[in-house]
């Protein structure tokens, strides 16, 4: 880790106090507003990255199968209020499908 030469010595006193001047000068806590700053670009990258991710998936998802039936096969079921009249007798039965 240390070196053995003079000139070592010397590099690695004078790579520390270069490396001791970057760490004083750099870490110093930023104000509030810089912060502030930043979170805000952060959302807008992840924001933007998670619509273009969801855009390309849309636009390379398989069409879904479309399948036509006739009118006739679909079965309909009317729920049981619409079968009863005002007094609340039942008109027709709710579990058979309309014609």
């Amino acid at each position: 880790m240390f070196a053995q030469t003079k000139a070592g010595h010397l590099v690695h006193i004078l790579s520390t106090a270069l490396a001791g001047q970057v760490v004083t000068q750099e870490l110093t806590p930023p104000n509030p507003h810089v912060v502030e700053l930043y979170g805000h670009l952060l959302i807008q990258v992840l924001v933007a990255v998670v619509t273009i991710w969801a855009t390309v998936r849309k636009a390379l998802q398989k069409p879904e199968a479309v399948v036509k039936l006739p009118v006739a096969a679909v079965p309909v079921v009317v729920p049981e209020s619409a079968l009863s009249d005002a007094e609340g007798t039942p008109v027709a039965d709710a579990q058979k499908p309309l014609p």
